[in-house]
């Protein structure tokens, strides 16, 4: 899988999907698709009109991978299962009971990344708002409608080859946490990655650095990086910004100190 890092994605193999926050990605596997992550559940229309773009059928999606629980993630699972239930859903195992809750998890501790990053978090309604095009309630803000994992669907156990769970790529899943517990990443043999939020290009002005905006372990999460790199990792395709050499996370890694996160309050 090549591309042009400046111009983004646009190759044979995976195909963005740009959402108003999150992006998601198909990953071509003969005549079927597996979709990695989803998007907030106000994302609906956006998704559908998206992924006409592309001239894939939702009927035509095999596997859904979730990075991790949280509702710009998962959001939307719900309406793309009612279209094709016949989608098997991956995820770590330490996912399930965090999805299972309908919200994202506060309960092991974390925070934002400095005192600017909590200033704009604090406007995140407004936000919101203009990106999305549409009045967000601030008391469902971080919910989501709550899955509980069926028979069909995949949970993994540590790091899995894609071919052991019946996805025919060259590729593995691996556990990076440090943004949630239950982060995992994609990584294939050529050395692209998808590492939903173990790693973002986003609001650099701020100081990020290349870390999504919340952290719940700041160690655990360049652990992450450093399990990455270790990994063989050359391009990274995050589900927040533009995609960007490996090299970076090189660069950045403990740029940023546990010390200095700023307790989240909702």
């Amino acid at each position: 899988m090549k591309d042009n890092l400046n111009e983004g994605i646009k190759i044979m193999d995976v195909i963005p999907i740009k959402l108003s926050v999150t992006n998601c990605f198909l990953l071509k596997t003969g005549e079927r698709y597996v979709l990695i992550d989803t998007g907030y559940e106000e994302d609906w229309e956006l998704f559908r009109a998206e992924i006409k773009k592309t001239s894939v059928e939702l009927s035509q999606i095999s596997h859904i991978i979730l990075t991790h629980h949280h509702d710009d993630h998962c959001g939307l699972l719900h309406d793309i299962l009612r279209e094709n239930a016949s989608i098997r859903v991956v995820m770590s195992r330490l996912c399930k009971e965090l999805i299972a809750k309908g919200e994202n998890d506060q309960t092991h501790g974390g925070g934002l990344l400095n005192k600017r990053v909590a200033w704009l978090i604090r406007r995140k309604q407004s936000y919101l708002s203009v990106i999305l095009k549409k009045k967000i309630d601030k008391e469902k803000n971080l919910k989501f409608t709550s899955y509980i994992v069926r028979d069909c669907d995949i949970l993994i156990d540590g790091d899995t080859r894609l071919r052991d769970i019946g996805i025919p790529l060259d590729g593995k899943i691996i556990a990076t946490p440090g943004h949630t517990v239950d982060s995992i990443s994609i990584l294939f043999d050529d050395g692209d990655c998808l590492p939903g939020d173990a790693a973002a290009s986003m609001l650099g002005f701020a100081g990020t650095k290349n870390c999504v905006i919340f952290i719940c372990n700041m160690d655990e999460y360049y652990k992450s990086w450093r399990k990455i790199i270790a990994e063989g990792a050359k391009r990274i395709y995050p589900a927040h910004g533009k995609p960007f050499p490996v090299e970076k996370l090189k660069t950045n890694l403990g740029k940023n100190k546990a010390r200095n996160l700023v307790a989240y309050r909702k």
